[in-house]
């Protein structure tokens, strides 16, 4: 077992209740699907998505500290505001009274699409539940504050989550996926989330809602409807992704890119199989074998 895997396992153990301080793994995720179903007048869009979570992950230590004091620390650096797990620990902050020292080891790759903000915001809010006793609702609320997804970051699974990622419904039929592995690959750092949805705004593109369609082919273990409506803006930005399909198509046919991109992702019945993919993307900025946890 990867020594970082391990790591990871000890991290997930060290709730420390009734202690100063909680170590949480926030864990990334993927789409299988995501439709753009409209755009609301708040600016933000309404989703249908498929998502599951995936055994990569931030780890995350909340510890308490005097009233007042705020540090997050990421990957050894100060993050600010316009940091999602800085905001997230803030309103945090505000709610319980208490200061707070963050500190992030990063481990999702940066400007993939695999929620990695919204998954460190989510680690935030699941250590401060165990930390101050905060409630799902008090949880949910600065998570819907915060950015879409965080709700489901949360909590995680095979989920079909809409609206701005908060309306979560598991998603039948699909544990099979459980069994498959993934091998997800980032060639070049994408756009940010903001950038792709206004440039998706310019397309006039409409919801494909082909859900259901998307669902049944991944029963039957093909997966070629698996579909993104936010591909073409994201390789309009970095074109690259259009290439890592390709790259991944030469392995399986099920292939998509998740969330805002720039990463993409193949489903494979067999880790063998799996690792030929994974040992081909060799000048990949990103690349490894990944399962739903």
């Amino acid at each position: 077992m990867p020594s970082f895997f391990i790591l990871d396992l000890i991290a997930l153990a060290r709730y420390n209740k009734g202690m100063d301080k909680v170590t949480v793994l926030a864990n990334a995720k993927l789409n299988l699907y995501l439709d753009v179903t409209r755009r609301r007048e708040d600016g933000y869009h309404d989703l249908d998505m498929l998502m599951v979570t995936v055994n990569c992950g931030d780890v995350i230590t909340v510890k308490k500290a005097e009233r007042g004091v705020l540090n997050v620390k990421m990957g050894g650096e100060i993050a600010g505001e316009e940091n999602t797990a800085y905001r997230t620990a803030k309103l945090v902050a505000d709610l319980t009274g208490s200061g707070l020292d963050v500190t992030i080891a990063k481990r999702i790759p940066i400007g993939a699409g695999m929620g990695g903000s919204s998954a460190d915001s989510a680690g935030v809010l699941n250590a401060a539940k165990k930390l101050f006793s905060i409630s799902e609702g008090e949880a949910n609320a600065i998570a819907m504050r915060v950015g879409s997804d965080v709700v489901y970051m949360m909590h995680g699974g095979i989920m079909r989550a809409r609206g701005r990622g908060e309306l979560l419904t598991p998603a039948e039929g699909l544990e099979g996926l459980r069994s498959k592995y993934f091998v997800v690959a980032q060639k070049c750092m994408g756009a940010t989330t903001a950038q792709i949805y206004s440039h998706f705004d310019t397309l006039g593109l409409q919801p494909k809602n082909v859900f259901d369609k998307a669902v049944s082919s991944l029963k039957t273990g093909r997966g070629e409807e698996l579909y993104n409506a936010l591909f073409l803006s994201a390789a309009y930005y970095c074109p690259s992704i259009v290439a890592t399909i390709f790259d991944l198509k030469n392995f399986s046919p099920s292939v998509c890119m998740t969330g805002s991109g720039s990463a993409c992702f193949a489903i494979f019945e067999t880790f063998e199989r799996a690792k030929e993919c994974c040992e081909s993307l060799q000048h990949y900025k990103y690349k490894s074998i990944l399962h739903i946890v």
